[in-house]
């Protein structure tokens, strides 16, 4: 995989996005959980924190794609949508393998429906899904006031569609940056 490696520093700016966005989700999510404070904070600050990680992680492709534009235009590289797709899912494997681990493991948890929380489970099966679980969760955690407001967090594969949604935010802002799209964002100005 050519393009993962010459592009990895792309990949770590996306994972040090994902933990940054991680200890702001808990930073937020902590006063808004509290009793005396109104049920809507917890899911707008959850909604906000959410909607500035995609921000971000759009920017850090787009600006990777804009590199590349310049390479395109002087017809040294080809054009290639899947790089951003690449990078991305790339970057969201850790969250797509413990996603898959949890929705095997929650179906083989005994005398627990699928779509039930498993709070008092016992064996091996229950273990896999806490650990995963666990993971996904504090991946996801600029996400968490939302999944708790919905009742969300009950659902084993509910953190494959966030991964998704990364993953079509980072393909959108490489293709973005492809073609020149928020150049001005990243324009150096100089000084006179």
């Amino acid at each position: 995989m050519k393009i993962i490696k010459d592009n990895f520093y792309t990949v770590i700016k996306l994972w040090v996005n994902q933990f940054a966005m991680m200890f702001l989700g808990i930073l937020i999510l902590l006063p808004t959980a509290g009793a005396d404070v109104p049920k809507w904070l917890m899911p707008v600050a959850s909604a906000f924190t959410g909607l500035f990680y995609l921000a971000l992680i759009f920017l850090s492709c787009c600006e990777l794609g804009l590199q590349h534009n310049v390479s395109i235009d002087i017809g040294k590289m080809k054009r290639d949508p899947k790089i951003g797709f690449l990078l991305s899912l790339t970057a969201n494997l850790p969250v797509i393998i413990c996603s898959i681990i949890s929705c095997i493991s929650k179906a083989f948890i005994p005398g627990v429906a699928y779509l039930e929380s498993p709070l008092d489970a016992m064996g091996v099966a229950a273990d896999f899904y806490g650990i995963s679980t666990t993971i996904n969760e504090l991946l996801h955690m600029m996400y968490k006031g939302l999944l708790l407001f919905f009742d969300f967090n009950r659902l084993p594969f509910i953190h494959l569609p966030l991964a998704a949604l990364s993953i079509l935010v980072c393909t959108l802002g490489y293709i973005a940056g492809t073609k020149g799209y928020f150049a001005t964002l990243f324009a150096k100005r100089r000084d006179n």
